[in-house]
């Protein structure tokens, strides 16, 4: 499990390199910092066991217990697997301030968090499943 902490080696691509890496709507989501439809995603329902990874860089963020139904739409997590793998920034481009969510290494923004998740951590990481990658858990 260690080994799915940051090490603290960042990537840093162009815009060319990242818009050759990514499809439009992910470059989209996680480069411009764009959302998807709720409930019209890849991830807000599964209930597979296994690792939810940045899609840009790879970097594992969530395990798939830390998962939670919010009803929002999106995929919500209650914690990531290490609190160094993701990292946070003020987002005023709503009509309210939140706390943007972006992985450590890329850069990246994943969605966003809020304190109105479930005990214990009382946190909601509603996160787009555009720039995540799911790695089902070998059985």
């Amino acid at each position: 499990m260690e080994h799915y902490r940051f090490d603290g080696k960042k990537l840093a691509l162009s815009e060319k390199e990242w818009k050759a890496r990514l499809t439009p709507e992910q470059y989209h989501i996680l480069r411009e910092s764009g959302t998807e439809c709720a409930f019209d995603n890849a991830y807000f329902d599964l209930k597979k066991s296994g690792l939810f990874c940045c899609r840009a860089c790879g970097l594992p963020l969530f395990q798939s217990r830390a998962k939670f139904d919010s009803g929002t739409g999106w995929p919500s997590f209650t914690h990531p697997i290490f609190p160094e793998n993701v990292t946070y920034s003020e987002d005023t481009r709503a009509s309210c301030s939140r706390t943007e969510v972006l992985c450590s290494r890329c850069g990246s923004h994943l969605g966003h968090v809020f304190d109105d998740g479930p005990a214990p951590s009382g946190k909601r990481y509603c996160l787009n499943s555009g720039a995540l990658i799911f790695q089902e858990a070998s059985k």
